[in-house]
């Protein structure tokens, strides 16, 4: 039974199955477009920006000539505001974004929003730029422009051929358009207070004006808002000789202070439109700015705000040198000046003064003008008093400022906590404390010695200082305090030159 079984196989058994022409879609390869990986990226790459030539002749017109119409005009002038504008559900999807420029030179103001298809350019806040448009209009909407801007104009350089945007990098040497609008000399600016004033009150006059000093630059960072959107913000303080204030700058804006690097085929002598904000240096007149008054004043950029870099007029010199004098002043371990005093000059004249504590003291107070009093000489002191081992354990044997941060460190570089660099750091001046004479004393920390001075002193320099073992340290420390050692010295009367602190050029045996 079973062997007839076997016998009544189905004829299919004898035949090869043949497989069917027809590929399943799911097994089915895609198509290619005949172009490889490479030749798509290559595609996908922004065109290089091209050099724009005119179509026709363009009228170049100050800004205050500037009438509503359509007319081929080009203007120059600062860019005193950068205001980004939302996109909404109106906006083409060709267009990545838009930000609104207020755009000044000497004698007015127009807004200028530049639209841009891939990334905007590299413009920033105190930017000399030049524009070319066909078109003028009036903003009667305030979303358009503002009172101290009214005239408007929209271009989109990467669509319309007919308008242009120039970035003036290696032409701009700092000196174009530098004066506020309505500005006069030996005329008081109308509307300018101090930021005390601001605070009790002055925020509601319209148009307020500020002029301050920057004090610190924090570092930017990446801001998540409420919608999911996320925006750079850069906040700096900023200050005059009545209060102080933070600035906060948001979107386009936050780049601003910091400096931007030059393109190979640049000008490399003229860093001017390319270096940043300098704390204690550049100073900002504030027109019309955000405000939110607390236990501190909070600064920002509105669409009106404007915002004029480094102005050129006599309050602007003048708050810079007092706040050069207090950043010197106030330094923890200033930079020793350049240029100013030469041990050779001491060391080869005929003459050598010996002056004691006393005498500098007292020619110090008779010189008239004190700004541009220099003394060179010798001093004869008594170190009473001398930190080597305390600064060396605690560890605070270096040190150096970053960010308006002082850092302390037993190492030659340290990390700033608000900027993230590295900062190189200098021996701290307080390890010599208290030196007296016959005459009088020199407090802690008011005596700044060279590197060829602290090397005099120390026998060795802060690299091999380093290294040393806690004994050693102990030893150097003893065997240093109570010495009289002889300082080849000078002293400036002008406080931005190490802050009227006596500066050590040598120490000789």
């Amino acid at each position: 039974m079973g062997g007839s079984k076997s016998t009544n196989a189905s004829i299919q058994a004898y035949l090869t199955p043949v497989t069917s022409p027809v590929k399943s879609p799911a097994v089915e390869t895609p198509a290619g477009d005949g172009f490889t990986a490479e030749e798509l990226q290559e595609a996908l790459k922004p065109k290089a920006q091209e050099t724009w030539h005119p179509d026709f002749e363009y009228v170049d017109m100050e800004i205050s000539d500037l009438i509503a119409g359509p007319k081929a005009v080009t203007f120059m002038g600062r860019v005193a505001n950068i205001f980004d504008v939302a996109n909404s559900a109106r906006t083409p999807r060709s267009e990545k974004g838009c930000v609104k420029l207020c755009v000044k030179d000497g004698s007015g103001a127009i807004t200028v929003r530049l639209w841009y298809a891939t990334r905007l350019p590299n413009i920033r806040i105190g930017s000399l730029v030049s524009v070319w448009v066909n078109h003028i209009s009036n903003g009667e909407n305030g979303t358009l422009s503002s009172s101290s801007a009214p005239l408007f104009t929209s271009i989109f350089p990467e669509r319309d051929r007919n308008c242009h945007i120039m970035l003036h990098e290696n032409s701009d040497d700092g000196k174009m358009y530098r004066t506020p609008l309505d500005y006069r000399d030996n005329v008081p600016i109308n509307r300018l207070m101090t930021l005390e004033t601001f605070m009790n009150g002055g925020y509601d006059v319209v148009d307020a004006k500020l002029l301050v000093v920057v004090k610190s630059i924090a570092v930017r960072k990446k801001v998540t808002r409420k919608d999911e959107s996320v925006t750079e913000n850069l906040n700096l303080q900023v200050h005059d000789d009545t209060g102080e204030a933070t600035l906060g700058l948001w979107g386009s804006s936050a780049s601003s202070p910091l400096a931007t690097q030059a393109l190979e085929h640049s000008d490399a002598l003229n860093n001017t439109a390319r270096e940043g904000w300098k704390p204690g240096e550049t100073v900002l007149l504030l027109q019309a700015p955000g405000w939110k008054i607390g236990r501190s004043i909070y600064l920002s950029l509105t669409s009106a705000t404007i915002i004029d870099v480094d102005p050129a007029i006599p309050d602007a010199a003048w708050l810079r040198k007092w706040s050069l004098r207090l950043r010197t002043r106030e330094a923890i371990n200033p930079p020793f000046p350049q240029d100013i005093f030469s041990a050779d000059d001491v060391r080869g004249s005929s003459l050598r003064c010996l002056y004691t504590i006393g005498d500098l003291d007292e020619l110090a107070r008779c010189s008239h003008p004190i700004e541009t009093t220099i003394f060179q000489g010798y001093l004869s002191l008594l170190i009473t008093e001398f930190k080597l081992l305390d600064y060396w354990k605690r560890p605070m044997l270096l040190s150096g400022e970053c960010c308006s941060i002082a850092i302390y460190a037993n190492a030659l570089t340290s990390k700033c906590k608000g900027c993230d660099k590295q900062v190189p750091l200098r021996l701290n001046p307080r390890i010599v404390g208290q030196v007296i004479d016959e005459t009088g004393a020199v407090a802690c920390g008011k005596l700044l010695f060279s590197d060829e001075a602290w090397r005099d002193l120390l026998g060795r320099g802060p690299e091999d200082l380093l290294r040393m073992k806690v004994e050693e340290v102990k030893y150097l420390h003893h065997r240093i305090l109570f010495t009289r050692v002889t300082l080849l010295f000078g002293w400036s009367g002008d406080e931005t030159v190490a802050g009227g602190r006596i500066c050590v050029l040598a120490v000789e045996e």
